[in-house]
């Protein structure tokens, strides 16, 4: 499959248990062999095709991005993504850290790509240091069967190799990146017609 362009529309869609589980539609920022970067849009809607696990997002009536947006950065065979955020109002726009979402290795598609969010993350704000997030409701996802016991030990190792890079002060990310804003003229990308359909992984 070919890379795609800025500004371009790909489906970053969550895949559980072999199916389809949530789909949101994110701006391309950057794309080639080493980096994917994609950014969600404020106000972009999110999908839920039927699963027979439903959705927390859904369950809570979450539907829609808000905020600043999220920018996710993805390197190829990384178990996580790097996640920026911002906080702060449309006119004091400030960056708040880089949260390290746990999930599975992206997995690119026609339209996109997939993963799968693994609820143990990690968040570093932008004066430093760093702190676990969501530890306890991932052990209880792996007692309930959301994870087998063995992917459970694997985002574990991988939690652990987060912490040491973390704290060795290795990570490989352009700080530059902070610096990040979208393009004004980006409107809110769409899910495309038949969504629903899209093909199983």
């Amino acid at each position: 499959m070919g890379f795609f362009a800025p500004g371009d529309v790909a489906l970053r869609r969550e895949v559980l248990h072999g199916r389809p589980w949530a789909v949101t539609p994110t701006r391309v920022v950057e794309d080639g062999p080493d980096l994917l970067a994609v950014f969600t849009v404020p106000g972009t809607r999110f999908g839920f095709p039927p699963h027979p696990v439903p959705h927390h997002w859904r369950e809570l009536g979450r539907e829609r991005w808000n905020g600043h947006g999220k920018l996710q950065l993805h390197r190829p065979g990384d178990a996580y993504s790097v996640d920026l955020y911002w906080q702060g109002d449309a006119d004091d726009r400030r960056f708040a850290g880089w949260y390290l979402n746990l999930q599975d290795p992206f997995r690119r598609t026609p339209l996109g790509f997939d993963t799968l969010d693994h609820e143990l993350d990690y968040w570093v704000p932008v004066g430093g240091g760093w702190t676990d997030r969501d530890r306890e409701e991932f052990e209880a996802q792996v007692a309930q069967g959301k994870y087998t016991a063995e992917q459970g030990d694997a985002i574990r190792r991988t939690g652990k190799e987060i912490e040491a890079m973390l704290d060795a002060g290795t990570t490989w990310w352009d700080p530059a990146w902070s610096e990040f804003a979208p393009d004004p003229g980006w409107p809110v990308p769409a899910l495309p017609a038949g969504w629903e359909d899209y093909p199983q992984p």
